[in-house]
């Protein structure tokens, strides 16, 4: 099953397939570990729960930041800037107090 999550709501949904709709949607985001599977103890995948509306580091990458970015744009107009910001815009707009 692949599982969605809309970043707007909060609602997910799990489909038998990966969803063209939904992956082309800029609010809805596809988790790839389901919620009830317990994240690997070491390395890989990104931070969930909690941690996952957290911003990333100040030291992150400008495509973390971007990806960060993304989950937390309101529309598409704003989702679409996120591409001509620069890293420091990014930081400044969307958090980054670590």
């Amino acid at each position: 099953m692949i599982r969605y999550r809309n970043s707007n709501t909060g609602d997910t949904v799990e489909r038998p397939e990966p969803s063209a709709r939904l992956e082309r949607l800029p609010n809805w985001e596809r988790l790839d570990t389901p919620e009830e599977t317990p994240a690997p103890a070491t390395g890989g995948g990104g931070p969930s729960g909690p941690e996952a509306d957290k911003p990333p580091a100040r030291s992150a990458s400008k495509a973390e930041w971007q990806e960060y970015a993304r989950s937390q744009a309101k529309d598409s107009d704003e989702n679409d800037a996120i591409d001509g910001m620069t890293k420091d815009q990014l930081v400044e707009q969307y958090g980054g107090g670590s």
